[in-house]
């Protein structure tokens, strides 16, 4: 696969979580099969659109029958199991359900992280719930936790809207434009782009066309092709992307 060198110059980076900084596959995919189970679902059917949504979204779309009103207890059992997994694999006491970090994201983050702590570098924007994401981030041993975590209990919409990459630009305090994101699903594409934010589209989670359809700037195998390093208040990104392909027109930006 031919593949182009690019560099950009940013103030912060936005990553989104699952598939992109940490793999959790293993223990979210055995908890919707659990669901699917409990709820008389199509489990391959569910795994086919399930990615890159907020839980309580995805709960709302698949199981109907469950009240609004307790739709928020449905998604902390829910991600909570999915912790409960990764903990319990850590232990020893089954073999499936560990959460790792991705290629390249313990590299790239140390990258960022280092120098002058007050930069604003990096955040996580994700559709999981906060109490999740803490604990999944940790489990994948990769640094120590950014500032800021946007989650998806304290976003009203999720992605693709462009709320929450427009709420972590804000509290990282770098306007979103000035901002790179980094996702592996096309909805949190769309989500960075439409936040006015150039996007790294991963293929770690969904085809490469997907993520070039969707609106990414550059898409990379994962995150061992991308490389930053300080420059005064400038973070320049290295990309070694792919050739974007010719009936897919670039994103224009303001």
């Amino acid at each position: 696969m031919a593949t182009q060198s690019h560099t950009h110059r940013t103030q912060a980076v936005l990553f989104d979580m699952d598939g992109t900084l940490i793999d959790s596959t293993p223990a979210v995919n055995a908890t919707w099969r659990e669901t699917c189970t409990r709820f008389g679902l199509d489990y391959d059917e569910v795994l086919k659109t399930c990615h890159g949504w907020r839980t309580i979204e995805n709960l709302a779309r698949f199981v109907p029958s469950i009240p609004a009103e307790e739709l928020p207890a449905e998604v902390a059992k829910f991600e909570g199991r999915i912790s409960e997994m990764a903990q319990e694999a850590a232990a020893g006491k089954r073999d499936e359900g560990h959460i790792v970090g991705m290629p390249g994201a313990k590299q790239l983050l140390q990258q960022i992280s280092a120098g002058d702590h007050a930069r604003p570098g990096w955040a996580i924007v994700t559709s999981a719930t906060a109490a999740y994401a803490h604990v999944g981030f940790a489990s994948a041993a990769l640094c120590a936790p950014p500032q800021h975590f946007i989650t998806g209990d304290i976003c009203a919409r999720g992605k693709p809207d462009p709320l929450p990459y427009l709420l972590g630009a804000e509290r990282v305090g770098v306007d979103a434009k000035r901002c790179v994101v980094v996702e592996d699903a096309p909805a949190g594409v769309r989500s960075g782009r439409a936040a006015g934010a150039h996007v790294i589209g991963l293929c770690t989670t969904h085809a490469e066309r997907s993520m070039w359809e969707a609106g990414a700037d550059w898409v990379v195998q994962d995150l061992a092709s991308v490389s930053a390093a300080w420059e005064g208040d400038e973070l320049v990104l290295s990309i070694d992307g792919r050739q974007r392909p010719a009936d897919v027109a670039a994103p224009q930006h303001a």
